[in-house]
């Protein structure tokens, strides 16, 4: 099996990583409003969705295969590491580096907010045994003053899981981000549970030179729960 990327949309290329336990699925209500204006590459990243658990030599010598050669990257949540790490390691290609309640390190640390080493640990238990009911229930949570539902609700692979689960606990792009200098945004929801709002505070102090937004109203998933917002902000920043 190969990588998985569903395509729909003419125009400027934009390329859009999920989150952790989701697969493309997760983008579709935003990409039936950008369509007109971006050709939208939806990635299922590998274990889950239609991708096989793949290395990530593999993964991007497949990715690069199908997509163009210059291209705006956004990744949200864990999607957000496997997007800085390929910016960083092929920033020729890429236009725009945007990354959504998402941080060059998960995990919290000494003076890194972060996620809570419990917290991580008991989501991925309870998404391994009861994946739909859990990732229903999570997205509930993030959505709870919205009228929107979603209605995508993912049945990700054990094996998916826990290679995504590594990426979170192990990957550190933090020193490699100093010397990256390609145009850069952050996006945080004020309400964020996972990626902690002084997260935007901390990173602004080390990486001045990004660009960086905060919705007030929004936890973890701003681009469903505060969709005309988002759009905003990323036609207004994207080249």
């Amino acid at each position: 099996m190969n990588l998985h990327i569903n395509i729909q949309g003419k125009g400027r290329p934009l390329v859009f990583f999920h989150g952790w336990g989701f697969d493309h699925r997760v983008w579709l209500p935003l990409a039936r409003l950008l369509s007109t204006r971006y050709c939208l590459y939806l990635v299922d990243l590998p274990g889950f969705g239609q991708s096989p658990v793949m290395s990530w030599e593999v993964f991007k010598k497949q990715l690069l295969q199908q997509l163009p050669k210059h291209f705006a990257l956004a990744g949200w949540s864990m999607g957000g590491l496997f997007a800085t790490r390929l910016a960083l390691e092929e920033p020729e290609r890429i236009s725009y580096l945007l990354n959504i309640a998402s941080s060059p390190r998960f995990i919290k640390e000494k003076n890194w907010p972060g996620v809570e080493q419990a917290i991580f640990d008991n989501f991925f238990q309870k998404l391994a045994s009861e994946p739909t009911r859990t990732i229903s229930e999570f997205i509930a949570l993030q959505l709870k003053d919205q009228s929107y539902h979603y209605s995508f609700p993912p049945s990700p692979s054990l094996s998916g899981l826990e290679a995504g689960l590594q990426v979170l606990a192990d990957w550190d792009l933090r020193q490699s981000l100093y010397t990256f200098t390609k145009p850069t945004g952050f996006m945080f929801g004020r309400l964020d549970a996972i990626t902690p709002r002084m997260t935007m505070a901390t990173m602004q102090k080390l990486y001045p030179a990004f660009d960086y937004m905060m919705f007030d109203k929004a936890a973890h998933m701003p681009f469903l729960s505060h969709q005309d917002e988002f759009i905003a902000i990323l036609e207004r920043i994207l080249p």
